[in-house]
């Protein structure tokens, strides 16, 4: 039976290895049980998609989208989080701000495209006209005549409405239920709820990360599958036969560092796996000898999926958008020393097999959809040799849900 790690906060009985971390029994039982710990309407009914917005994505940080969208200042990037539309933007003091999209006389929607504005973001309703930190900047003929100015006082209260967000490892990330939009208090926040994983991945400088490649792609799955998927590693040497022999699939060790922090890694994955890059590319900070060889692969609950080697990170961070129907966008990032010319052919080498291995998925996912319209589908079995990591997700899921 394959262990999962876990730090106390989990709350499994586990024992202490010499590691000084917890190894623990999944929540799986030895035997399959016939019983599917999510129903299958969780995964196609349109209700229960509406609730997942509500309870999932619009309560608690959610990958939002990533900071290399807003190449420079001025760049103003329309998303949807839990059904919201809202805007990131990029400020004169270079600052990535959050917004409502919302203009705040009508409510229209200030862009649905993505843009570079200069100083000022206008609806194109009455022209009100926002800065970039939100405030208002212009409410034109406001008194009914031209020239009238609003009120300083007025004024003040007509800005945006911001959004809780931190930036990290060039991810944008966003908290709708937040109280307090403080970049301070919201660094706090989110960094103790990441701590496990900060702290595990402290010898990587994710400050020097530079994106060697993204693509986007059009699931025709339900996001939950999407992170079933990730987490799955029994159907790698099937499906992805490139990644090496089953022996190096069966070399990983279940981890979750934290109720909203699951997944894997590979003690020797970087070398038990087929090669990708003809060059060794800069490792991504100061990697320690016994780190060389790890691959940690993990999901911060709900849409954050993140795999990291010590010369590459790759993110596919996704909005759902129908029960159906799930938007990845997969994102490579190597360190800035590998930024040149040079190290050209290693990135496209790279990226080439990642893109082929994520695009190997996409037909299983789509099956995998048509399968939850089965009846069988609420009695699938996860196995205990498996399946304890997908098994920790979905009952992350039920809980967060209070049940479907």
């Amino acid at each position: 039976m394959s262990s999962h790690t876990s730090d106390t906060v989990c709350p499994l009985p586990g024992r202490t290895t010499s590691l000084g971390n917890v190894v623990v029994d999944g929540p799986l039982p030895d035997r399959p049980d016939g019983r599917a710990l999510l129903p299958a309407r969780a995964y196609t009914g349109a209700a229960e998609f509406a609730l997942e917005q509500d309870r999932l994505f619009s309560a608690g940080w959610v990958w939002a989208g990533y900071a290399h969208w807003l190449a420079e200042p001025g760049a103003v990037h329309p998303i949807t989080i839990g059904g919201k539309p809202l805007l990131m933007v990029r400020g004169d003091d270079d600052r990535i701000r959050v917004f409502h999209n919302s203009c705040r006389h009508r409510g229209m929607a200030l862009t649905e495209e993505p843009l570079v504005v200069h100083r000022r973001l206008q609806c194109a309703y009455h022209c009100w006209a926002y800065r970039l930190d939100g405030s208002l900047s212009t409410a034109p003929y406001y008194g009914r005549e031209r020239g009238a100015k609003v009120e300083p006082e007025v004024a003040a209260t007509l800005g945006l409405l911001p959004v809780a967000c931190h930036v990290w490892a060039g991810m944008v990330f966003v908290d709708l239920s937040a109280a307090h939009t403080d970049p301070q208090v919201c660094a706090r926040d989110f960094g103790e709820r990441l701590a496990p994983l900060l702290t595990r991945w402290d010898h990587i400088d994710f400050g020097r990360l530079n994106l060697a490649g993204e693509r986007r792609y059009d699931v025709a799955a339900n996001w939950k599958l999407v992170v079933e998927n990730f987490l799955d590693f029994y159907h790698l040497p099937f499906v992805h036969p490139q990644v090496g022999a089953v022996t190096a699939a069966l070399d990983v060790d279940d981890v979750a560092l934290h109720p909203d922090i699951m997944g894997g890694s590979y003690p020797r994955g970087a070398v038990g796996k087929a090669d990708k890059t003809d060059r060794v590319l800069p490792w991504l900070g100061d990697v320690p000898a016994e780190r060389l060889e790890r691959q940690d692969i993990f999901c911060v609950f709900p849409n954050a999926l993140l795999f990291l080697e010590a010369d590459w990170f790759q993110v596919i961070g996704y909005h759902p958008l129908a029960p159906d129907r799930t938007v990845e966008h997969m994102a490579v990032f190597v360190d800035s020393a590998a930024a040149g010319a040079e190290f050209e052919p290693a990135r496209e080498q790279l990226t080439e097999v990642l893109w082929r291995v994520n695009e190997q998925d996409l037909p299983i996912l789509q099956r995998l959809q048509a399968g939850r319209h089965s009846p069988a589908a609420d009695a699938t079995n996860l196995v205990s040799h498996w399946d304890q990591v997908t098994a920790l997700f979905q009952q992350r899921v039920a809980k967060r849900m209070g049940g479907y």
